[in-house]
């Protein structure tokens, strides 16, 4: 979430805040990492990644001013949470109903006429602005700020375009196949397990719940009479429609996370205030339907425990001062608190839940390191793992090379509910298929892997079928040469499949279609208890990593004759002068002498980290490192 050092400065006393790189240390060793900060439009912006389990409470600049008011002990000014919500007078003026199956527990509607739509003020088009949004309006920036500020979803219906007299609400169940179009343009589809809002007397579906407001009831600059919601919906349902739909919005990224129902006659509140203060009109009144019923369990915690789980002897003064900071109530009796987190917060649901904010506003960094104390007794060794790392370690003596390979299909027995990718919509069942396509992709990259004559990949993997999952190895290899490869595989796959029930002395199934795969866990009926693991193989020394390009390498091939008493080193000096650092690789394939001479015959791949290269950059290269051989005495290519 993008949030403004300046927009966070409306929270706190003038010059309580400390600087925008002080908050990001602060959020980053207490809280939440921060993924940077930038300068726009005047003030810091702070990139805060907030997590699910505190989406509910953190998508804001109040929650992320609580955090920072919690973690450097600095009073807010004023928490818009804390004021009792002031929605009156109610009104008939606009009607809401609730079905029960609708998964709309608490909705709020607000009227006011005599709106004037038109630009929003310059402070709230740059605090939006400032955190990447589009201004569009005073009346629909009004509820972005509000969203933004407190974390409440809010929306606008312009109240003429509802059919009746008196505008009616209504939340119900989509029907299956229903159609709408949203804000924006786009028409979807829905299901009958979504929730839409409605004009009650059209039944015409005027918004996604918890989603996307709709073409329907859209305010324009023509809008005179609004119609404001605020709702609490279902978490669940709310992320499977927006999943369905393929559409993710601010809105629904707080409302999937269950965000509080108490927050929504404040949303509601503030959305009000705010419209008013910029666009005018009158208030006619709320409507309500439902209620906010959700409260937060009481959890207790002791003195012992928190010094056990954390590992340091924080007293009773020093852990009750964390929960003031944090706005936890709680009684406490002895060494023993009962804690209540405000209605905000609904991650707070065990002890561990406690113990873990006591430490984060203590600091890990102020938790001494102890030495662990010996367990007294070894686990028991995983059989699947280790008899998994033996055949791991013997594939690889044996030149073999380990691949991960997607899970994801495009046919198969168990089928995904929600796909991300209509071609990728199966689990997949075997291995094989996988490790031949595998195979044919690194046939294309064996110069760049250094490869000559064959290609040799096994993939560890999970299979799927709709009552089980299993692991799975599958072993695959490709030569190259069109003579007799049908039989050098079969002879390769037959001397590593040996190999292998040499050493676990079971028999595996044969090879299928050039590929051997079997089932770990069938083996493992078979095979006998391990009681330790296998040896840990050890990186060689002097091994080191690179990126690897994202462009597609070059490979020339040159043959040259030099004199017997000379070495291949001294071209690949020659290469290496004209090439720098496109060439990868200068690997020897063939070798003879006739006459007194000798013949080397060399792969060259060359391969850029920054373009791709082109036919005429590697000609160049190649003229020049020909002309200089043609130079040296006894040297000529073939």
């Amino acid at each position: 979430m993008k949030v403004s050092y300046q927009w966070l400065q409306l929270f706190f006393e003038e010059g309580a805040l400390p600087s925008a790189s002080e908050l990001d240390a602060a959020l980053t060793f207490h809280a939440f990492e921060i993924e940077g900060v930038e300068k726009v439009l005047g003030t810091e912006v702070i990139d805060v990644d907030v997590l699910p389990n505190r989406a509910a409470d953190a998508l804001s600049h109040r929650g992320i001013a609580h955090e920072i008011s919690a973690i450097l002990n600095i009073p807010m000014r004023h928490d818009p949470l804390r004021d009792a919500a002031e929605t009156t007078p109610p009104t008939d003026s606009v009607m809401v109903t609730l079905d029960d199956d609708a998964s709309c527990s608490f909705y709020v509607a607000a009227h006011i006429t005599g709106v004037k739509i038109g630009e929003s003020p310059e402070w709230l088009k740059n605090a939006l602005e400032q955190i990447g949004q589009k201004s569009i309006n005073n009346v629909v920036d009004a509820t972005n700020f509000v969203l933004f500020d407190i974390g409440q979803p809010t929306h606008v219906f312009d109240a003429a375009k509802f059919a009746g007299s008196i505008p009616s609400i209504r939340t119900r169940r989509a029907k299956e196949d229903e159609k709408m179009t949203l804000l924006g343009g786009d028409e979807v589809v829905l299901r009958k397990d979504m929730t839409v809002i409605t004009d009650a007397d059209s039944d015409a579906p005027i918004a996604v719940a918890g989603v996307k407001g709709g073409k329907y009831a859209e305010v324009t600059t023509s809008t005179t009479d609004i119609i404001i919601e605020a709702g609490k919906f279902h978490p669940t349902q709310t992320r499977l429609t927006s999943q369905a739909l393929k559409m993710r919005t601010d809105a629904s990224a707080r409302f999937e996370n269950d965000v509080a129902d108490t927050l929504v006659p404040l949303g509601a509140q503030a959305v009000v205030k705010l419209i008013l203060k910029i666009a005018g009109g009158e208030l006619q009144g709320y409507s309500y339907a439902g209620a906010a019923t959700k409260k937060n369990d009481p959890v207790s915690v002791t003195v012992e425990r928190v010094a056990t789980i954390l590992g340091a002897s924080l007293d009773a003064k020093e852990i009750a001062s964390i929960f003031d900071r944090l706005e936890f109530t709680y009684t406490q009796e002895n060494n023993t608190f009962v804690v209540t987190a405000p209605f905000e917060r609904n991650d707070i649901h065990i002890t561990e839940n406690l113990i873990e904010e006591i430490g984060r506003i203590y600091g890990y960094s102020n938790i001494e390191s102890v030495q662990m104390t010996e367990l007294g007794e070894t686990p028991p060794v995983h059989q699947k793992f280790a008899y998994t790392e033996i055949i791991r370690n013997l594939l690889a003596e044996n030149a073999y090379t380990e691949v991960y390979l997607y899970s994801l299909r495009d046919s198969g027995e168990v089928k995904l509910r929600n796909a991300l990718n209509c071609d990728k919509d199966h689990l997949r069942a075997d291995l094989s298929q996988g490790i031949r396509e595998s195979l044919i992709t690194n046939e294309y990259n064996m110069p760049i892997l250094g490869l000559h004559d064959a290609v040799r990949i096994f993939e560890v993997g999970n299979v799927f079928t709709v009552n089980s999952e299993e692991t799975h190895i599958a072993i695959g290899i490709r030569v190259t040469g069109k003579k007799k490869q049908e039989a050098q595989i079969n002879e390769a796959l037959s001397e590593i499949k040996e190999k292998i029930e040499t050493v676990l002395g079971v028999e595996l199934p044969d090879p299928v279609d050039g590929v051997l795969e079997f089932s770990m866990d069938t083996l493992l009926e078979k095979l006998p208890e391990l009681t330790e693991y296998p040896e840990t193989k050890t990186v060689v020394d002097g091994t080191h990593y690179s990126a690897i390009s994202p462009y597609p390498f070059m490979l020339r091939d040159i043959a040259v004759w030099m004199p017997s008493d000379s070495l291949p080193e001294e071209l690949h000096e020659i290469v290496r002068i004209h090439s720098g650092e496109l060439l990868k690789r200068f690997d020897v394939f063939d070798e003879f002498e006739k006459e007194g001479r000798t013949s080397y015959a060399f792969h060259l791949v060359f391969q850029s980290m920054e373009e791709t290269l082109t036919d005429v950059v590697v000609g160049e290269i190649m003229a020049k490192i020909e002309a200089d051989i043609a130079a040296k005495e006894g040297w000529e290519v073939r």
